[in-house]
């Protein structure tokens, strides 16, 4: 077969080393979604804690990211990021088998719980900025929006098939067995990902200075750098105007408007995975596509234009093929979110980028959410959701026009 015909992510999976990166995130995601749902009806039914002991869990699980957000991604940018990766996955292992003898022996209890998310959250706030800044060792330029979507292929088929399988399991071999099976797959990824090229994941650093000296930079680079100031305030607008739509309309628009059950909600979130999953595999096959300035603020834009088509739908088919596109829109953004990061922030400050880039762009949800949450009654669903769709609609209007301001500054990699 002629070299020009072979798919991108196919040629990705023959080099050594990004194969390797992707066997560790394929094994790993799959664990996880094992370990979501032992940890998940473990609180809620086996110690019996309920509704408060899951409140209790997902707040615990949201601080790691807002306390050392900034703070991870500039010790990421201190080591080497293969070695930080391999640590982090062997700290998920011990505290996941830890939790797994915890239950078995039936001294497991909500501090333990607790513990245990907050412990493997940050452990995941260290492990992620590094995976994502030393993919560019790894991976050419031209290659990182197809290295970038394949790897986000296994979460979208794993939300897809693992949660079903692990409940599945959970009925049939109990949460020990699960937590166990979660474990190796911390142990899996931590052996595939120290057998990575060493030197590339070295960051290279001529002088270090003390710790928040080096993280006030990583965010005084953000504030400078247009190119990477433009997808975090892109994806700031994103989150502003979704976040709480999203999360508390959708159900009520299912109830309130379809006059649907939990049956339908889940339909939905079946149909954009489903839609991720398409988009991702498209992505991860193209070897040639549009300036990733463009598909940043495309995929906004289309986000806002499906998901406002989608407060108007009169049937659930319709409602799931809205959700769908918006998968596909979500995955085009996303991929090229990170390309974009990858290509324009330099090797030694990638860690700092990406951590902070995830943190501050999460600030605009507690807004979104609290004002969806004091006009929910008044408005109702379809006026929130319509409105948020233009609002994502202008914030892809905007960006596609300020785009046009970067060209000249744009690497040449992401023109």
């Amino acid at each position: 077969m002629s070299r020009r015909f072979v798919p991108a992510g196919i040629e990705l999976l023959r080099q050594r080393d990004y194969r390797l990166l992707w066997l560790a995130h394929t094994g790993s995601v799959i664990g996880d979604g094992f370990s979501n749902v032992a940890m998940t009806w473990v609180t809620f039914s086996t110690l019996g804690l309920g509704a408060p002991g899951l409140a209790a869990l997902g707040v615990v699980m949201t601080l790691p990211n807002l306390v050392l957000g900034i703070v991870s991604g500039t010790l990421v940018d201190r080591l080497d990021r293969r070695v930080v990766m391999v640590l982090a996955d062997l700290v998920r292992a011990v505290v996941t088998g830890g939790l797994a003898l915890a239950v078995g022996f039936g001294v497991a209890s909500l501090p333990l719980i607790l513990f245990a998310g907050l412990v493997l959250t940050t452990a995941n706030i260290f492990f992620s900025p590094a995976r994502q800044a030393v993919l560019p060792a790894y991976v050419s330029g031209d290659r990182l929006v197809a290295a970038n979507s394949l790897l986000s292929i296994s979460p979208q088929v794993s939300s897809l098939v693992v949660p079903a399988v692990a409940a599945l399991l959970f009925a049939i071999i109990g949460p020990v067995w699960l937590l166990a099976v979660d474990a190796l797959s911390f142990v899996w990824s931590a052996v595939l990902i120290a057998r990575l090229t060493p030197g590339p994941a070295v960051p290279a650093v001529a002088k270090r200075r003390p710790l928040v000296a080096e993280a006030a930079e990583g965010v005084r680079f953000i504030a400078t750098h247009r190119q990477t100031r433009f997808v975090i305030l892109v994806a700031a607008g994103n989150q502003l105007f979704a976040s709480g739509p999203w999360r508390v309309m959708v159900p009520f628009w299912v109830t309130a408007v379809l006059g649907g059950t939990v049956v339908d909600y889940g339909l939905l979130l079946t149909s954009l995975s489903a839609g991720l999953l398409v988009g991702f595999t498209v992505m991860a096959s193209m070897r040639r596509m549009l300036p990733l300035v463009r598909l940043i603020v495309l995929g906004v834009f289309f986000d806002g234009l499906t998901f406002g088509l989608f407060a108007f739908a009169p049937t659930l088919a319709i409602a799931m093929l809205a959700f769908f596109a918006l998968g596909v829109a979500n995955a085009v953004l996303n991929a090229a979110n990170s390309a974009r990061l990858q290509l324009t922030v330099p090797s030694d400050m990638r860690g700092r980028v990406f951590a902070s880039y995830t943190t501050l762009m999460n600030l605009t949800a507690p807004i979104s959410l609290s004002i969806t949450g004091a006009t929910a009654t008044a408005l109702g669903p379809v006026t929130l959701i319509a409105a948020s769709g233009i609002g994502l609609m202008g914030v892809g209007a905007l960006g596609f026009v300020a785009s046009f301001r970067q060209r000249a500054e744009s690497a040449p990699a992401a023109a």
